[in-house]
């Protein structure tokens, strides 16, 4: 029995590091930012290598390792749900940490550490409770951020927004006010309900099924990440579903690579992967992400292949015995998780809640929320500030002039600044005239040659709390419009 336990473990972290290495790729056509960064062309390196050999644990390994380092090191410029696959890997490095530990003591020496025996379960194994906690809590936090006056409003609602432009995508959609209406109402029941049914075993099924097409609809929003965050999401599930479903996923890939060979599959792989590392490169040599696009139509046809995968599993699945007198079965549950792996769940639902410490609105999982709490005004229909731990969000500017096209953008569309990101935009400018108000007064901020004449301006954010802290623009008007 351990031994089937451990095999099935070790081809479902398997599933999943191809699907995750598919997905690395394909989000570094959204976000390419790793062309300029050795931690990127070697995330990349190992991406492909997952997708040739998933089974590798020390591939699995390196990739974690490796991807949690790059993930901080692109804070604050980053997206929710690399922020959510950070916490996450980071706290998978803790769990091989300590398996390496547990095998050097044990004397295996390191090729033990990497060397699982036909018994001895995945390291990650016990990772999954906690991860399906966490994956629920993101769901469930996105719902409690769009809980406000200006989501369910649909002349403001990024629901209502975000649906007319995946409507420009697919024509079969109906545009009328009442489907934008019904947009709003159905993100909430949907992103609140999915969770629940795809982790509670007698709603899997169907929660496959809405989560599956939900993310596949989301996807088509043009909007940078989005595609990327449904790669993610597609490969996530392997880790949280029934052990039936894995199995049956693993026999129909054996059944499929006896019916097609296991060369022709490979040489498929390989042609696939051929394609996409080649829109990557020759997008790195441009500056317009000219790989984005194309790269969408790649994921289309990826996610088609892998959603048409977990669909014919489902409906393949084999009934369980109904009979009341059949033979019990062994007992499959999975050894306990450790506790301290718990602070994957922790660290999701602190990040969450930031915006209601008085920390950082961008990157707390509130993403097209249409969410304030800045400036002693929130629209939120009942989450009250929690705690005060700073005046970032009470501290906002009002650009009234300036001489930078960029900083010019923020009085055209009437927006406030938080003067903490304020302070990381214009220290960073040589030359720059900036006139605006802070607390009621009006302050003018010069730069020329490098010489200011305010040096807490002048001087560039740094240091832990620089990557940690982001915050959105505000509307000046009383409406809180609908970005990022």
């Amino acid at each position: 029995m351990r031994r089937a336990r451990a095999a099935a473990a070790k081809g479902r972290w398997s599933l999943f590091a191809g699907l995750w290495g598919w997905a690395l790729l394909m989000h570094q056509a959204t976000f390419d930012r790793w062309q300029y960064s050795p931690l990127g062309w070697a995330l990349c390196a190992l991406a492909i290598g997952l997708v040739m050999a998933p089974g590798s644990l020390p591939l699995l390994a390196a990739t974690v390792l490796l991807n949690t380092a790059y993930v901080f090191q692109c804070l604050p410029n980053t997206a929710n749900h690399l922020v959510f696959e950070g916490l996450v890997c980071m706290g998978w490095s803790l769990a091989l940490g300590a398996h390496g530990a547990r095998a050097l003591l044990r004397g295996e020496g390191w090729r033990g550490v990497f060397r699982l025996g036909p018994t001895q379960p995945h390291p990650l194994e016990r990772s999954r409770v906690p991860l399906a906690a966490a994956l629920l809590l993101i769901y469930w936090l996105s719902v409690l951020h769009k809980l406000n006056y200006d989501f369910v409003d649909p002349s403001t609602s990024c629901a209502a927004y975000m649906y007319r432009r995946v409507a420009l995508a697919l024509p079969f959609m109906p545009r009328a006010p009442w489907a934008e209406q019904a947009s709003i109402w159905g993100t909430l029941l949907m992103e609140a309900a999915l969770p629940v049914l795809l982790l509670w075993r007698r709603t899997w099924q169907l929660g496959l099924v809405a989560a599956l097409s939900f993310h596949l609809m989301l996807a088509f929003d043009p909007t940078p990440g989005i595609y990327s965050f449904t790669g993610r999401v597609l490969a996530l599930f392997v880790l949280v579903l029934p052990d039936a479903f894995v199995e049956t996923a693993l026999d129909r890939l054996e059944a499929l690579v006896a019916r097609v060979g296991r060369l022709a599959l490979l040489g498929a792989r390989s042609a696939g992967l051929l394609l996409l590392v080649s829109l990557l490169a020759y997008g790195a040599t441009r500056h317009d992400r000219w790989a984005f696009q194309p790269t969408f139509v790649f994921f289309l046809v990826w996610a088609s292949l892998v959603i048409a995968g977990y669909l014919v599993t489902l409906f393949t699945l084999p009934e369980a015995p109904a009979e009341p007198d059949a033979a019990p079965q062994p007992s499959r549950a999975r050894p306990p998780s450790p506790a301290w792996l718990w602070v994957i769940p922790g660290l999701v639902l602190l990040n969450g809640l930031n915006p209601y410490l008085g920390l950082r609105t961008q990157l707390s999982f509130s993403m097209f929320s249409n969410l304030r709490t800045e400036g002693g005004i929130s629209n939120h229909l009942f989450m009250p500030r929690l705690l005060s731990l700073g005046d970032y969000q009470e501290d906002l500017v009002e650009i009234l002039t300036t001489d930078d096209p960029e900083l010019a953008e923020f009085p055209q569309r009437q927006l406030l600044l938080p003067y903490f990101e304020f302070r990381r935009l214009v220290s960073g400018l040589d030359d720059v005239s900036v006139t605006y108000l802070r607390g009621g007064e009006r302050y003018t901020f010069e730069c020329e040659g490098g010489q200011c004449n305010d040096a807490e301006l002048a001087r560039p954010l740094s240091g832990l709390v620089a990557r940690l802290l982001y915050f959105r623009p505000v509307d000046k008007g009383p409406r809180m419009l609908c970005r990022h």
